[in-house]
């Protein structure tokens, strides 16, 4: 197996393992309605996911990722038209 492969494979993995972190990162807020930031985790996770994605090669995985990077604005309409507030 050559290392190319193998660094490839890593990279994609560690890409989707931190978009999973992303999603289970909303879950606490929109499903349980914990008043916690975890949400913000996707600032800090999703670019590092994307430039792991883009170093696989794989672009639905980095775009994927960059999309939960720009998450928040949804999350905000979301949360904004159904409890009525901002959350921060």
């Amino acid at each position: 197996m050559s290392t190319i492969n193998l660094r490839t494979k890593i990279f994609y993995y560690l890409s989707l393992t931190l978009f999973i972190f992303g999603i289970i990162s909303w879950v606490p807020y929109l499903v349980f309605d914990i008043q916690e930031p975890y949400g913000m985790l996707t600032f800090i996770l999703s670019p590092i996911g994307f430039y792991f994605g883009y170093l696989a090669k794989n672009r639905l995985l980095a775009l994927s990722n960059l999309a939960m990077l720009f998450s928040f604005v949804p999350v905000v309409i979301f949360v904004y038209s159904t409890k009525g507030y901002i959350p921060m």
